[in-house]
């Protein structure tokens, strides 16, 4: 057994730490706890030994120096650094270090009442835990560039709210009365007080909305003593005070400038905790893209990103990742021009070694322009396919020069070899659904490429539960299809319809019923389907045997197109967010409008629901390129210019300050952090059909049960 001596630097800003006690835990299999010893000073040394890569040190502080004079901690404070063997040599313990990782192993960490702190899960978990870590402050002792360069920066409020949080931990440590206010602000479970800062920092997670502005308000005359902090973020004071507190990282690099994602639609996680993103557009146009970016663990690029070719082309909604997590499908949808589109349906497959496995058109049998897709624990891939040639936007009116199909359900059945494509013996389509075509007629079983089934979800029980968007034409009422959800069921190599449940929602504006325009699927940790509606801007929760409706979340929604239930049944719709709206401002094209994620914590208080947003820091979202987001547009500005002695109004550059965008889905790591997908810009209808393709990847850090 190896072991090795680290040396731990305990340091606050503007104050020497004296003495203290510190407890040195592995935190990844095999689990150890040292005995709780004293130090004086501001260092101290510590032999480790013992298997585990990852460790944590929690140390409480009981007294420090400021100018010359002594003082005693009258209640717990406490701070926590994590770190690895056999890398660490030195380990800087201070207020950066405690929000990080906090923040990070949020999932995994108890902190008891004396300041304590322990963390336990797999080595997994630690490994996630530990790569974000590093994004936001660094073992050694710095500010990661991540949390501090864009596209974070003073581009997000997170950077700010970092240093804020440090400012929390200062003044928490120096004045009594403030560090009470404080754990005052904060939620805490009715049988768990806060009674130190750690602890109070691990409830802020679970529900950063209760105290916002109050905690905010503790901060804003006192002095920054961690500068960048949200007092000296460049925007009015109203602006700078926080809704949540919650700290993220925006990714937008694929690893190439000439490839940098535009529109990114869903993400799924591989066996190496890769993540891949489908992408729908190449940057600056409307067009199919044919990338991919992946992202390792720690939110940089993989070696091999983006992945390209296998028959890549206008990927959508759909990506799906098998039981084995070694292989990663992806659905060919389409965006754009007609010459930029597939005009077979396919898929496309890639090893997790980023190496396509799939031919240049792409797997193609029985497909026609997918949408969301998901493996069932057999290994079995369900895949909705569209059918229908109406352009989705953007793209030019009309249809493209192709031919329809029905909307389909298509099961891939499991494959012996997956770089191989499929036999048509192991392929299963159900194109035949029982449709309505008004919210009044009797349900008639047909083929139709206008009941646009958009996704589907297995149960693992032989069952899956399908989504469609269905369509409304006042011109053609033979092609008008009510919002439905199916249940099949495979039995014997075919599908069969179980039972279904037809949209109820009235449009107050056409008056129309059950054009809901429905989007992705999910179960919950009940067992319960639920499913988002564009038009009605809600989640409907629907009986799993049945499919009778139970409830309905539409508080703080925001035209919902995602859906993700977590391991504690905490509920996270994605919001593609209204299309009309004033500007928010006269130098940006963005809306003033909501968006963000919605989280309900507690699924039978749906009034309870609350929105994850992620405001500016007061500087311009920029691209991975160095572009910004709206590029050159102007609108014209005051006419200050003379020519031929008439006012020419000066153009003015629109600007972008919304980095969280029009999210159409969510998903949660390992380490329980939620990745949201930008897919299209905050303005939604500037650059409808020549660019409008979201920036990046925005990562809620801890907010969720890992995975």
């Amino acid at each position: 057994m190896s072991t090795k001596a680290v040396r731990f630097h305990v340091e606050v800003k503007d104050v020497e730490i004296t003495s203290g006690h510190y407890i040195v835990h592995a935190i990844a299999p095999p689990a150890d706890f040292s005995a709780q010893q004293h130090f004086t000073g501001n260092t101290f040394e510590h032999v480790i030994s013992g298997g585990s890569q990852y460790f944590a040190v929690s140390v409480v502080i009981t007294s420090y120096k400021q100018h010359g004079q002594s003082y005693s901690c009258a209640m717990p404070v406490s701070l926590l650094a994590t770190f690895t063997l056999p890398d660490a040599v030195d380990v800087k313990v201070c207020p950066e270090s405690s929000v990080a990782s906090i923040y990070t192993f949020a999932g995994m960490a108890h902190v008891d009442a004396h300041g304590n702190v322990r963390i336990a899960g797999t080595e997994r978990n630690m490994k996630i835990a530990y790569g974000m870590k590093q994004q936001l402050y660094r073992t050694e002792g710095i500010v990661a560039d991540m949390i501090r360069q864009s596209p974070n920066g003073f581009e997000t409020n997170s950077y700010p709210m970092f240093n804020s949080l440090c400012n929390l931990f200062y003044y928490c440590l120096t004045d009594t009365k403030f560090y009470e206010a404080f754990l005052g602000c904060v939620w805490h479970p009715e049988d768990v007080k806060n009674e130190n800062f750690l602890q109070a920092l691990r409830h802020l997670l679970h529900d950063p909305f209760t105290g916002a502005s109050a905690i905010y308000r503790l901060l804003a005359d006192r002095p920054e003593i961690y500068k960048d902090s949200l007092i000296s973020m460049n925007l009015p004071e109203d602006r700078k005070v926080p809704d949540n507190w919650t700290l993220t990282l925006k990714l937008n690099s694929s690893g190439s400038k000439n490839f940098i994602p535009s529109g990114s639609a869903f993400v799924v996680f591989d066996a190496d905790d890769n993540a891949w993103i489908a992408n729908n557009f190449r940057a600056g146009s409307g067009d199919s893209g044919t990338h991919c970016p992946v992202y390792k663990y720690d939110g940089t690029p993989a070696s091999f990103s983006p992945v390209q070719g296998g028959g890549l082309l206008g990927v959508a909604f759909g990506a799906a990742i098998d039981p084995a997590k070694a292989y990663i499908s992806f659905g060919n949808f389409g965006w754009g021009s007609e010459y930029n589109n597939p005009q077979q349906g396919s898929i496309s497959r890639f090893h997790k070694d980023g190496r396509p496995v799939s031919p240049a058109n792409g797997f193609t049998i029985g497909l026609s322009r997918v949408q969301g897709m998901e493996y069932d624990r057999h290994g079995n891939l369900w895949m909705a396919s569209v059918g229908c040639q109406d352009p989705f936007a953007p793209a030019p009116a009309g249809l493209y020069p192709f031919t329809s199909e029905p909307s389909a359900v298509v099961v891939y059945l499991k494959q012996d070899d997956p770089e191989k494509e499929p036999a048509r013996e192991n392929v299963v389509i159900c194109d035949e659904f029982p449709i309505k075509h008004t919210s009044t007629s009797d349900p008639v079983y047909a083929r139709t490429p206008y009941l646009k089934i958009f996704d589907v979800t297995p149960d693992n029980k032989g069952n899956a539960y399908v989504s469609c968007i269905g369509n409304y034409d006042s011109e053609h009422p033979d092609q008008c299809v009510v919002a439905a959800v199916y249940k099949v069921a495979l039995e014997q190599n075919r599908l069969v319809v179980k039972c279904s449940w037809y949209s109820e929602y009235t449009n107050t504006r056409t008056g129309q019923t059950g054009y809901e325009s429905l989007r992705q699927v999910a179960i919950d940790g009940d067992g319960n389907i639920v499913v988002v509606g564009v038009a009605s801007s809600r989640a409907t929760v629907l009986h799993p045997d049945t499919l009778k409706k139970i409830t309905y979340y539409d508080v703080e929604t925001y035209n919902p197109w995602g859906v993700k239930i977590d391991r504690k049944k905490t509920v996270f719709l994605a919001n593609f967010g209204r299309d009309e709206g004033e500007r928010a401002g006269d130098h940006t094209l963005d809306l003033q409008a909501r968006f963000g994620v919605t989280m309900l914590r507690d699924p039978a208080d749906p009034a309870s629901a609350k929105l994850l947003t992620l405001p500016t820091g007061g500087s311009e979202v920029m691209l991975a390129n160095g572009h910004p987001l709206y590029g050159n547009q102007t609108r014209p500005g005051k006419p200050i210019l003379l020519v031929k002695g008439e006012p020419v109004p000066t153009p003015v550059r629109m600007k972008c300050y919304q980095p969280i965008m029009r999210l159409t889905s969510t998903n949660i790591d390992g380490a329980g952090n939620l990745w949201c997908m930008n897919n299209w810009k905050p303005a939604a209808l500037v650059d409808v059909l020549s660019n409008p393709g979201g920036d990046g990847v925005v990562i809620f850090l801890g907010i969720a049960a890992p995975e």
